[in-house]
């Protein structure tokens, strides 16, 4: 049998080997002499411990549920007990599992899978792998079915991280707030899909809100939804009501957020976000300005956020993102840099007053295009010195970034990544762009 699959039998064979060599040693040996007594003793726990560890090290790994095969059919709720990581990958190894129904994983901690096709009673047969002492759930697939929140809901009270990725959108968010309510323990809950609704995008509704504002342990978030403006407003003042008799906090943990919402929901959204410091946000309207209530968010270190229609942005609203002290990342840009332009009159004057209050900024994507000039970045030079990703937006040239009699001190001693758009003459438009100009005449031609 060719490794590793040859390996493993030998490896699952060693507690038979380990115990025919100590009897034969014990047999062999007079038990009566007191100091080989001793000795035995040690060869015993020697090899116990040798034993314990190489199973646990051999039974750590993600796939080795599959090795159970080849171990005798009594001897392998011995192992399945060990087993702690499983992940499926394919369909023959989801049906490995199923054939293992009558294992009990009492110590099972993370499930991973990815199932092309994933069924009801795929997901029954699959019953026994929803343990007391599962912690972290991923399945990759078509859909998140009922059957699998239910499974979850009943068998796993632990549960600490669940994640799902799907190629087909939910088509309603009852089923996740009623999960999110029986959850207690859950830290993270991310939700991602590519899929597409044929009708209008759904939204979460209020009592999903307030389910999620009212988690003591969320910390990381992502759902598929927008948060509508209706959701934030019916969670805001219930979370009020609420709080005039007792002390209550919306999303008293939250540090890391996904969000998409259209801008006249941000300002209600953003007195419940004080927490997060990683914020990623869609704005799916243009209708008011969602970069100033974000001034709000004190504790970001990394914020993004994606237009996905054009936009103009007052420079005042940029300006007032200096609160952000501890602010690492920065990313502004729009969906599409032609279907979606983002524009804003955020200056040079502007960018002076901010920069001083970004020392710790290490990346700044600023797919704006506004008034900046050379001038301006030399001041973000000045004090952002961490620097080490910068993107912009705009023809701006390199050697207006020289001041006069310039020494040849480094502007970002730090950068690692540069890219200016419209850099070398690149000509944008709807084909992404039309021309490249290198600025070096063809002598030939």
């Amino acid at each position: 049998m060719e490794p590793p699959y040859g390996a493993a039998v030998v490896a699952l064979s060693l507690p038979e080997l380990v115990s025919e060599i100590l009897a034969f040693y014990f047999n062999a040996r007079d038990w009566r002499k007191p100091r080989d007594n001793l000795n035995y003793a040690a060869a015993i726990r020697v090899n116990s411990l040798w034993f314990d560890c190489g199973i646990e090290h051999l039974w750590a790994i993600p796939d080795a549920f599959i090795y159970l095969q080849y171990v005798s059919p009594e001897r392998r709720q011995i192992y399945a007990s060990r087993i702690k990581y499983m992940s499926v990958w394919y369909a023959s190894e989801q049906r490995q599992i199923n054939a293992f129904h009558d294992l009990d994983f009492r110590r099972l901690k993370h499930f991973t899978a990815t199932v092309p096709s994933l069924t009801s009673l795929d997901v029954h047969e699959m019953r026994h792998i929803f343990v007391q002492s599962l912690q972290t759930f991923e399945i990759n697939g078509p859909h998140v079915s009922t059957d699998i929140l239910a499974l979850l809901q009943d068998g796993c009270p632990n549960l600490k991280c669940v994640r799902f990725y799907t190629y087909e959108h939910p088509a309603t968010t009852a089923p996740f707030t009623e999960f999110l309510r029986n959850m207690p323990s859950l830290k993270i809950f991310a939700f991602d899909t590519s899929g597409t609704l044929a009708a209008s995008d759904l939204s979460i509704d209020g009592d999903f809100l307030l389910s999620l504002a009212r988690s003591n342990r969320l910390t990381i978030l992502q759902v598929p939804w927008e948060w509508s403006m209706d959701a934030a407003g019916f969670a805001s003042r219930r979370l009020a009501d609420l709080g005039s008799y007792s002390n209550v906090r919306p999303f008293p943990s939250l540090v890391d957020l996904d969000l998409s919402a259209p801008s006249n929901a941000i300002q209600t959204l953003a007195p419940m976000l004080r927490n997060l410091s990683h914020l990623h946000l869609t704005v799916k309207t243009a209708d008011a300005d969602p970069i100033k209530p974000l001034r709000e968010l004190i504790n970001l270190k990394s914020l993004e956020v994606t237009f996905r229609y054009a936009t103009d942005i007052p420079g005042a609203s940029i300006t007032g993102l200096a609160t952000l002290t501890k602010l690492e990342c920065l990313k502004l840009k729009p969906l599409h840099p032609i279907l979606a332009k983002v524009t804003s009159c955020f200056s040079d004057a502007d960018l002076e007053l901010v920069a001083p209050c970004w020392p710790h900024l290490r990346t700044l994507s600023f797919g704006v295009r506004c008034a900046i000039s050379a001038k301006g970045f030399r001041f973000l030079a000045s004090h952002c010195r961490k620097l080490r990703r910068w993107e912009i937006c705009g023809p701006l040239k390199v050697d207006e970034l020289l001041p006069d009699g310039f020494a040849g001190a480094a502007l970002f001693p730090e950068l690692e990544y540069l890219r200016f758009d419209g850099f070398a003459g690149v000509v944008y438009d709807r084909n992404r762009f039309v021309s490249i100009h290198t600025g070096i005449n063809d002598s030939k031609s």
